[in-house]
């Protein structure tokens, strides 16, 4: 299966929806979209992934090497599907990433 991406570029920040399978075959792709945003200099970022219906330790990894790395001046957040809610929450990448149930609950915290 393929991971669509699309990326929605706002007034200081960027929305990236995410819809497929994110697994070891998809996530590079994944990682090199999240990286070409971050070395544009864009500080923020929306991760929708509400239609996302599966995330391997390889999409959890993506999360957590894009989250080191807008440490000191960025900020991820992430809307989830309830499959990948489920496994975000296993895996207790919960505790360091920003998770928002909606975009635009994501959209009022950036603001």
């Amino acid at each position: 299966m393929t991971l669509n991406i699309t990326t929605d570029k706002k007034d200081g920040y960027s929305v990236v929806h995410v819809a497929g399978r994110i697994d070891t075959i998809t996530a590079e792709s994944l990682e090199d979209a999240l990286m070409d945003i971050l070395s544009e200099g864009e500080e923020k970022i929306i991760l929708d992934l509400e239609n996302v219906e599966y995330i391997s330790s390889a999409g959890i990894r993506i999360l957590v090497v894009i989250t080191k790395q807008m440490y000191d001046s960025g900020e991820l957040f992430c809307i989830l599907s309830e499959n990948a809610r489920e496994i975000i929450e296993m895996a207790g990448v919960n505790t360091f990433v920003n998770i928002c149930d909606t975009i635009a609950e994501a959209e009022a915290a950036i603001q």
